[in-house]
């Protein structure tokens, strides 16, 4: 029981420290450099489009709708849609204007 009570506070305070750095777009984009690449210029397994092409405002309604949307998406569709289970509004802000700010690509 006293066991259950640590690891239980041990996620808790995981979930704090997430919180606190939330909306880090950096610290976000890590997280997506094994299949976007360091500077968002891949096409991710399963997918088709390379991010650093696409406006901020085009990322963040992608991000979104991997979060709301379970159609939306290529094959790899179920890896987006458990990112995004942990990202809030505001880190999916963060992380969108972190691709467009750093690596945009023009079309």
């Amino acid at each position: 029981m006293k066991i259950g009570k640590i690891i239980a506070g041990a996620i808790l305070a995981a979930g704090v420290v997430t919180t606190v750095s939330a909306a880090d777009g950096a610290t976000i984009f890590k997280r997506c450099i094994v299949c976007h690449g360091k500077s968002a210029e891949k096409v991710p397994p399963g997918g088709s489009i390379v991010s650093a092409t696409l406006s901020a405002e085009e990322i963040k309604e992608s991000l979104r709708l991997y979060k709301t949307d379970k159609s939306h998406g290529g094959k790899m569709k179920v890896s987006m849609q458990a990112q995004m289970k942990t990202l809030s509004e505001e880190d999916i802000d963060a992380v969108a204007d972190y691709i467009f700010t750093n690596f945009h690509i023009a079309k």
